[in-house]
This record gives C-alpha cells, sequence and structure tokens, in this order.
C-alpha cells in the first residue's frame, strides 16, 4: 500500500484506526509505515493505530532518504492477530 488518507470530515471517529486494523489482520507478516515527520498529527495518528493494534507501545525510528525526513514504524502483524 502507498498512501493511506483519510477526508478531513471522517477524521477523529476510529474509522482510519478501524481500516489499518483490518488491512493488517487481512495481510498478515511485516510492515513498514513511514511518515513524514514534519506531519505530527499523522505521526501521532500511526503511533496510536501501531500501538492499539499491537498492545504494547512502539516508537519509531528517524530516516533521511531523497524525499526527505521520515518517522518509521516496523512491526509483524502476525503476532497480534
Amino acid at each position: 500500500m502507498a498512501e493511506f488518507f483519510v477526508i478531513r470530515g471522517y477524521r477523529r471517529r476510529g474509522i482510519g484506526t478501524q481500516i489499518a486494523r483490518e488491512v493488517w489482520m487481512r495481510f498478515p507478516g511485516p510492515w513498514e509505515v513511514r511518515v513524514m515527520q514534519s506531519n505530527v498529527s499523522a505521526c501521532r495518528f500511526w503511533e496510536r493505530a501501531i500501538s492499539g493494534f499491537l498492545g504494547r507501545a512502539i516508537q519509531p525510528i528517524g530516516i533521511e532518504k531523497g524525499e526527505g525526513c521520515r518517522n518509521l514504524f516496523s512491526f509483524e502483524s502476525g503476532s497480534a492477530a
């Protein structure tokens, strides 16, 4: 999956979290979620969504590539499903 976006009017209703959980459960295995560090609200969303899915806290690591600074969340979905 290359992009994940929730239209502004549907945010803060749990829709994005629920869809992400369904995708992770349907496709178990290793996952990487990369988020622009400058997108603070998206970084918070992914940290909450992934931590809630795994049942434990997860912290991103910072990476720098040609497209700029990103936070990388890396996890295994099969261990939580």
